[in-house]
């Protein structure tokens, strides 16, 4: 029953381990993504660090563009990089305990990890807040229930009308979602003993 345990602990480890390297390496093809979403009345596309021209046909990867100006954006590049920084702590600790030797616990810093990962990397659509997605009250009009809920919701919540979903969008989700799999799976498989520990 030991070994059995054992054998489906070090698989899901591998299922884990392998699942943080996806997650990483698309919030790696997010950063130098000029599609997270595009404009609809320019057709110009743009990503959180880099934008493209020509009507969304070239995407621009000389240098950033600047976001001095809108906090949202600032939002969006910081969550993507607590984001990546905590998928890169888990993702190290598992392998750490998998191959060498257990950590004290190292359980609960994971778990943590996991989630600093999946709800910070969510925290980057924050960036569809920004003006040009549009803004709900100008979208819904003018009437007693929008001027009600004006007071309780914030200026830039996006409507969606302005900006349409990118690969860049989908590829921090893909993120996302296995930073969030990876931490159920943490919670419920078995701790193997370490592979390169003495049995």
């Amino acid at each position: 029953m030991v070994c059995c345990c054992n054998t489906i602990g070090n698989v899901f480890r591998l299922v884990i381990v392998g699942g943080c390297i996806f997650a990483l390496v698309m919030q790696w093809l997010n950063l130098y993504s000029c599609d997270f979403f595009t404009f609809t009345d320019t057709a110009e596309s743009t990503g959180i660090w880099y934008g493209s021209t020509n009507g969304g046909s070239e995407c621009v990867l000389d240098e950033p563009y600047s976001a001095s100006e809108d906090s949202l954006i600032k939002g969006a590049r910081s969550a993507a990089i607590v984001s990546m920084a905590c998928g890169l702590v888990a993702a190290i600790l598992v392998a750490v305990e998998w191959f060498f030797c257990e950590i004290c616990c190292a359980g609960c810093i994971e778990g943590l990890a996991f989630v600093g990962a999946w709800s910070c990397g969510l925290g980057v659509y924050a960036i569809y807040g920004i003006e040009e997605c549009g803004n709900l009250k100008d979208e819904l009009g003018d009437d007693i229930i929008v001027n009600a809920g004006s007071d309780i919701v914030p200026d830039g919540i996006p409507t969606g009308s302005n900006c349409e979903w990118g690969n860049g969008a989908t590829y921090q989700l893909m993120a996302c979602i296995a930073y969030f799999a990876c931490g159920i799976l943490l919670c419920f498989a078995p701790q193997p003993n370490p592979l390169c520990g003495k049995d």
